[in-house]
């Protein structure tokens, strides 16, 4: 029996949960003899310290977004030859040495910096020779990622391979897989459909209470906006209250099967750059509007997103529904979308769920050179 460990980072359901979930579920339903476990690594060591982390974090976001964009570029965007201080994450060290120990995993799958950064420190220090794959969330690779030892790196996107070829790492241990998402919404769907139908994720998130969102809703009548709420109750109510025949709420989605039929029948999503949300409307070739960029990996992200031609930004000045049909009618814009999404595709070296499957097992059983080569 082969151990697989996941190790995102704090308790908080973000992409880089969803990443690791939508693994071991791939591992669970399709490749024998894995055991497969997510641990976050902060939880373990202290689970109030971990809490009251992920809550300053949240707020910290909300309340002083310039301060918090600040000090992430500081800290995260520096150049190759640059040699910042994560002594601080270090003080884990001894946990994770303490739960490798434990767990005596043969792979191990960081989807979040710190733990990478870590195993990177113990491999320097020959203290670790599991092999060791990250598997990036976002369009970025910031300078918290382990890199020079980790063994394997799945990778967003093509223009990726240029910063980890800075770091001397070999492209033989590069696999653009985008970004990792479950089979249910690994198909993809035709390119655009006949009718006008928007989605508009991000409501938990407070997307929904902006107030030009909000009363932009309110007047628009040509396009049937379907608002993804999320677990926030609140909305959902407020929305129903509206009685709008043309805007539609709707709760948490734990079914991907349920998410993956409301994709095939979307035109659009307005959402904001988060790298899951993304990566899903990408697979299903959606046009993407984006409303609204938290500070740090959102923003860098977008700009990904608007410098490859996968992304159209909204402006706070105007009409949703003007600036929505200034695409998504226009034949022109329309082409150059589909050129930009389909080359985006072309480019991914994972296509099907079998692919992945087949890197995953090469992965699990050490046969990873032929598999690398094979897709």
């Amino acid at each position: 029996m082969r151990k697989a460990l996941f190790l995102p980072f704090l308790t908080m359901q973000t992409g880089h949960h969803q990443v690791a979930d939508a693994l071991m579920a791939l591992v669970d339903q399709h490749i024998e003899n894995v055991e497969v476990k997510k641990i976050d690594l902060l939880h373990y060591a202290n689970p109030t310290i971990e809490k009251i982390v992920s809550q300053s974090y949240l707020k910290w976001i909300s309340y002083a977004p310039g301060i918090f964009n600040h000090v992430y570029t500081r800290i995260y965007d520096q150049p190759v030859e640059a040699q910042p201080n994560f002594k601080v994450y270090e003080l884990l060290l001894k946990y994770l040495q303490e739960l490798l120990k434990e767990e005596e995993p043969d792979v191990i799958f960081c989807t979040h910096s710190v733990p990478s950064y870590l195993l990177n420190v113990l491999k320097k220090k020959k203290e670790c020779d599991i092999p060791v794959v990250n598997v990036y969330t976002d369009f970025f690779v910031s300078k918290l990622w382990g890199k020079e030892l980790i063994d394997y790196h799945f990778l967003p996107m093509e223009e990726m391979k240029e910063t980890l070829r800075r770091y001397h790492i070999d492209e033989s241990r590069m696999l653009v897989t985008g970004i990792p998402l479950h089979e249910e919404l690994m198909r993809t769907t035709s390119m655009f459909h006949t009718g006008q139908n928007v989605l508009i994720a991000g409501g938990n998130c407070g997307i929904i209470d902006n107030h030009f969102l909000s009363g932009q809703l309110k007047k628009e009548k040509k396009f049937h906006f379907y608002v993804l709420c999320g677990n926030n109750g609140k909305l959902y109510h407020k929305i129903l209250h509206w009685r709008l025949p043309n805007v539609t709420p709707l709760r948490y989605i734990s079914s991907r099967s349920e998410m993956n039929a409301l994709y095939e029948r979307m035109d659009a999503i307005v959402t904001k750059p988060g790298g899951v949300t993304v990566s899903e409307a990408l697979r299903k070739k959606l046009p993407i509007f984006v409303h609204s960029v938290l500070p740090g990996q959102e923003e860098r992200n977008f700009t990904y997103l608007l410098n490859r031609g996968l992304a159209f930004s909204l402006k706070q000045q105007g009409s949703l529904q003007e600036q929505l049909e200034q695409i998504l009618l226009n034949e022109q814009a329309m082409q150059h979308y589909k050129q930009a999404v389909n080359l985006y595709h072309e480019e991914l070296a994972i296509k099907t769920t079998d692919d992945f499957i087949k890197v995953m097992q090469g992965i699990l059983y050490g046969k990873v050179t032929q598999v690398f080569t094979a897709v």
